[in-house]
């Protein structure tokens, strides 16, 4: 029988204080069959990210491991206990036979290093070669995750750039020299991703280990680096630790699925076996809280329903789809007509030449109570219209409309008072809170700048009735932002947008950093704000599920302009246009 690459034994990690000691990861064990993909699922602080760190030996302090083996086995000789090493000999498998890459690239990446520097670095570490060759195999490690093409492409794409050998050669060498001499700001979040990727790969790993490599990634870039994973693994006969909070994610990539549930492993399967016949209630509402696109909900299950039992597998909360919620006013609460967004590019001396176009003749209607949804990837101009419709970016045309009100240029007294009945959730909730203000004074700051009470009683009676709406505890009206979890923080900020009693809210992928579990309850309170408040959204994110289960209707966007809009169920299952159908089928299904 062939030695597994990684066999795991009753591990534990725990992570002392003064006061008391938590128990991170709490006496797992599993194996990983060579050439295999093992997928590590759990939320966020059951303890995915800590065991893969116990891998590479890099458990940030004071944390320790107080019982267990890790025993790791490269593609020739024995077996070892890595945990047994010394700290030098530990480091030479390092990055060299078990490699990882970062859920954050950006943080990853060295941001005064040209991505060159810091893949030739790792190179010579590992490898022991010189400059030259470590820039050699740099740039094959760039064209095997497919930042670069490959040297026939390259050729042939010099056909048409030169007339002669050496014009060819040329334009070859400066291609490849221009992407080993970028620096991280200079790529977009998948193309950095695939920067990580090359570096770990860069030296032969034995064992790859992918610690959410694609959770804040568009759809159609998850898709693409999933299948890169995947074909190197084939490739090199590689082995795959692949952590994520994610099932569906998981079901693209892994061969067999460990669920971890408080520090514990809670099932272990087969990932056909697991998606289809899950044990644990955790493993079901993992599998539950995600949206469906081929049902309609109202409603999605969370862990927690499943946790108490109030839901089983069988019990799927499904309602008929419903026409979009119109008003009965002639107007539309929100109309937006010929609406164009350019920012500046310098030309010679400074000169202002022409725009590059992030929103690009738009026209559409949104009605009182309805929820429009906006989906597009990065960089389709989703953020830049929500800014502009709140009058924080300027527009170089068209007209907005509020409530029969034309808008467009509103300043003054009529634009403080347009901030009363438009507010906006955005993604990064800690990032929106001030960390050094506690989060009782931040939603109760609204309230005092716009004047909607007398007394500082009145101020914290509102906030701790929109603490107790968005469900959380009234007496943590002063803890900072901090002290709270990623959900905690999402829910305080729509505490804060309610504050004024808005009628249109705008969610900027407000859910897109959760977990699905976290995500799930957030969607359900948003929904639930919507009927108690009469709340007009316009819903954006890069995930199709997530935008129909909230949406009346969808509005897809391609490059500053409107690819299609239609009823929500209608989008799903007859998309228009080509890049529709492609968002739709990046979406991971599970099995």
């Amino acid at each position: 029988m062939t030695q597994p690459v990684l066999d795991v034994r009753h591990l534990c990690i725990q992570f002392p204080s003064s006061t008391t000691t938590t128990i991170a990861v709490d006496e797992i064990s599993f194996t990983l069959p060579r050439g295999q993909t093992l997928g590590i699922v759990g939320e966020s602080g059951s303890g995915k990210s800590v065991t893969a760190l116990a891998l590479l030996g890099l458990i940030p302090a004071p944390g320790k491991i107080t019982q267990g083996e890790i025993w790791f086995c490269e593609s020739e000789g024995q077996p070892v206990d890595l945990l047994t090493l010394p700290e030098e000999q530990r480091r030479l498998y390092r990055g060299k036979a078990v490699a990882m890459i970062f859920q954050d690239p950006m943080s990853s990446l060295n941001p005064v290093f040209t991505i060159g520097f810091q893949l030739t670095e790792a190179i010579c570490l590992h490898q022991q070669v010189g400059k030259g060759e470590a820039r050699r195999r740099a740039i094959a490690a760039l064209q095997e995750v497919r930042l670069l093409p490959n040297d026939d492409a390259l050729q042939a794409q010099a056909t048409e750039m030169a007339s002669n050998d050496w014009g060819r050669m040329q334009w070859v060498n400066e291609q490849k020299r221009g992407i080993l001499e970028r620096y991280p700001h200079e790529l977009s979040g998948g193309q950095q991703q695939r920067v990580m990727i090359a570096m770990a790969i860069a030296c032969n790993p034995t064992l790859l280990i992918a610690d959410e490599p694609t959770t804040a990634l568009d759809v159609t870039v998850q898709a693409s680096i999933l299948k890169l994973l995947a074909d190197l693994c084939r490739s090199r006969q590689m082995s795959l630790v692949f952590i994520t909070h994610d099932l569906g994610v998981i079901a693209e990539v892994a061969d067999q699925v460990a669920v971890m549930y408080r520090g514990k492993i809670v099932e272990c399967d087969r990932v056909h076996t697991l998606f289809h016949q899950p044990q644990h209630p955790y493993t079901q509402g993992l599998l539950a809280c995600r949206p469906r696109l081929d049902v309609a909900q109202s409603y999605l299950p969370t862990v927690a329903d499943f946790l108490a039992g109030k839901v089983d597998r069988s019990s799927d909360p499904i309602v008929e789809p419903v026409e979009p919620v119109k008003s009965n006013e002639p107007t539309p609460l929100l109309r937006v007509e010929n609406l164009t967004v350019g920012f500046p590019i310098k030309g010679v001396l400074g000169w202002e030449r022409r725009y590059f176009m992030a929103v690009n003749d738009l026209s559409f209607e949104v009605y009182a109570g309805e929820t429009l949804g906006l989906v597009g990837e990065s960089g389709c101009g989703k953020s830049t219209l929500a800014l502009t419709l709140l009058r924080l970016t300027p527009e170089l045309a068209g007209n907005i409309y509020f409530d029969g009100q034309n808008i467009t240029h509103a300043q003054g007294a009529a634009l403080k008072a347009l901030r009363r009945e438009m507010q906006i959730v955005f993604q990064n909730p800690y990032n929106s809170l001030n960390p050094r203000m506690a989060v009782g004074k931040a939603i109760m700051e609204p309230l005092q700048i716009h004047g909607q009470g007398k007394t500082k009683a009145d101020y914290r009676n509102r906030a701790a009735y929109l603490l107790e709406r968005v469900g959380l505890d009234p007496g943590m009206m002063n803890r900072f932002p901090h002290e709270f979890s990623g959900g905690q923080r999402q829910r305080i900020c729509i505490a804060r947008a309610l504050a004024l009693n808005p009628r249109f809210i705008i969610c900027d992928e407000s859910v897109s950093a959760l977990d699905v579990s976290v995500q799930a309850q957030v969607l359900n309170l948003l929904k639930e704000l919507q009927r108690e408040f009469g709340l007009t959204y316009i819903f954006i994110s890069h995930d199709l599920s997530v935008v129909k289960f909230m949406s009346d209707r969808i509005m897809v966007m391609n490059k500053g302009k409107i690819e299609e809009i239609d009823r929500a169920d209608q989008i799903y299952t007859n998309p228009q246009t080509d890049y529709t159908k492609q968002l739709i089928a990046a979406i991971p299904a599970g099995l």
